[in-house]
C-alpha cells in the first residue's frame, strides 16, 4: 500500500494546504487564519472601547462626584450630614487618606435641633463588596478602587447602611483646613474638663479655659496616647465636637459673606478640603442653624454601645471596635427617633460637650502640663 502524504487527508479540509513551500518563501495564510484574525481584532477592539469608557467613567468628575439630596432632606424634616476629617499631606506617616473623624450630623429645620453622633473610625463593620475593614478605611479604599463618589462615596454609603439613614451631603476637611478655619477666627476658647497629657508628644493639657489657636486645637482633638480616661478614642471624639462647638460659637458673630469667604479660602487652599453642598445650601445653614444654643444641640457618643476586639487577621491586625449586640439594632434604634430626647448619650466616665457655658472674667488662658516625674 502506498504511503500517504501526511497533508493528503487535510487538503480536503484545506485546499490551500501543498506541504511543499519553496526555499526563501513564506507560508500564505489560509482562509481559516484570516477569519480567526478578524475575529481575535474584533474581540480587541471591543474590549479596547470597553477598558476606555470604564476608565473614562472612572475618573471623569462626573462619577468622582457625590450627588446630594439636600433638599429631599428639607421635605423630610430631617438634613443628615457627613462630616469627614482626613490627614491630608500634614499627616505623618501613612493614612493621609484614612478619616481621622467621622460625624454624623443630624439638623431638624422645624425646631432647630441638632445632633452630633461621633462615629469610631475603628468601628469594623462591611464595606460593601470590599469585605470587612475599619470605618475610617472606608474613604482610602473607596478613593483608590474607583468606587462612585471616591472616598468620601464609600464612606457615606457606609455610614448610611450602619444607621439605615439617608446622608444628604457631606463635608470634608483635612489637617490643613482645619488649623486654617480656626486662625482665621482669631483661635477658639475651649474648657479643658479633665488634665491629660500625651507621652508620645511630650504635651499636655491642663483643666481650664484655653483660648487655642489652629494647632493647638488640632492637638486637642487628636491627642489620645494618654494613660486614664482620655487616652481612649471616644474621648478624643468629644473633644472634637468641643472643638466644632467652639467653632460655632466664633460663626456666630460673622455675617454670612464674612463665613463664606473663609469656606472659599479654605477650599482653595487645600486639594483634600471638599464638599457637595452649594454655596446657597451652606448660606441656608448658617442663617438658620449658626445661632442655635446649646440646650438645642444633642451630643452621641457611641461608647455605651461598643466594645473593644481584638483582630487577628495578618492584613489588619490590632484593636478595632464593634458593637456589643453584634449587630447594629441598638445603633437604628438610636438614631432614628434622634430628636425625642436631647440629653447627651455618653458613659460616666466621659466629659459633657457643654461642660461650662461662660468664659471667667479674667478670659481664657493658655498652658501646657510639664513633663512627668520619675522617681529617682
Amino acid at each position: 500500500m502506498a504511503e500517504s502524504s501526511p497533508t493528503q487527508g487535510f487538503s480536503r479540509l484545506n485546499p490551500e494546504i501543498t506541504g511543499r513551500f519553496k526555499k526563501g518563501e513564506d507560508p500564505k495564510p489560509t482562509r481559516g487564519h484570516k477569519t480567526l484574525e478578524w475575529v481575535l481584532f474584533g474581540i480587541f477592539a471591543v474590549l479596547l472601547v470597553v477598558g476606555g469608557i470604564a476608565v473614562y467613567t472612572v475618573f471623569s468628575s462626573k462619577h468622582r462626584a457625590v450627588p446630594n439630596s439636600f433638599d429631599a432632606g428639607l421635605r423630610q424634616d430631617r438634613i443628615n450630614l457627613l462630616l469627614i476629617g482626613v490627614g491630608g499631606e500634614m499627616h505623618q506617616g501613612r493614612g493621609q487618606d484614612l478619616a481621622d473623624a467621622i460625624i454624623l450630623a443630624s439638623l431638624k429645620p422645624s425646631t432647630r435641633q441638632v445632633a452630633v453622633v461621633s462615629v469610631p473610625r475603628d468601628f469594623y463593620t462591611s464595606l460593601g463588596r470590599y469585605g470587612s475593614h475599619r470605618l475610617n478605611q472606608a474613604h482610602d479604599i473607596g478613593g483608590q478602587s474607583g468606587y462612585p463618589g471616591g472616598g468620601p462615596g464609600l464612606t457615606i454609603d457606609t455610614v448610611s447602611q450602619i444607621f439605615q439613614q439617608p446622608i444628604h451631603g457631606f463635608i470634608k476637611l483635612d489637617f490643613k483646613a482645619f488649623e486654617k478655619i480656626i486662625d482665621s477666627l482669631g483661635g477658639v476658647d475651649i474648657y479643658v474638663q479633665r488634665s491629660f497629657y500625651d507621652y508620645l508628644w511630650r504635651e499636655g493639657f491642663r483643666a481650664g479655659w484655653e483660648k487655642m489657636d489652629g494647632n493647638r486645637a488640632l492637638k486637642y482633638a487628636r491627642y489620645r496616647f494618654v494613660i486614664g480616661f482620655e487616652g481612649d478614642n471616644y474621648a478624643r471624639e468629644l473633644r472634637q465636637q468641643q472643638v466644632i462647638a467652639a467653632v460655632r460659637e466664633k460663626l456666630k458673630k460673622r455675617n454670612p459673606n464674612d463665613v463664606m469667604g473663609l469656606i472659599n479660602t479654605v477650599r482653595a487652599l487645600s486639594a483634600n478640603t471638599d464638599t457637595n453642598l452649594s454655596t446657597t445650601h451652606l448660606v441656608w445653614l448658617y442663617r438658620n442653624f449658626g445661632a442655635v444654643s446649646p440646650g438645642q444641640i444633642r451630643n452621641v457618643s457611641l461608647k455605651p454601645f461598643m466594645e473593644k476586639f481584638t483582630l487577628e487577621s495578618m492584613s489588619d491586625p490590632g484593636e478595632a471596635v464593634r458593637t456589643r449586640t453584634g449587630n447594629l439594632d441598638e445603633l437604628r434604634r438610636m438614631a432614628g427617633p434622634i430628636f425625642s430626647d436631647m440629653r447627651q448619650i455618653r458613659t460616666a466616665d466621659q466629659i459633657e460637650v457643654d461642660g461650662t457655658s461662660t468664659i471667667p472674667a479674667e478670659g481664657p488662658v493658655t498652658s501646657t502640663l510639664p513633663p512627668p516625674q520619675t522617681k529617682p
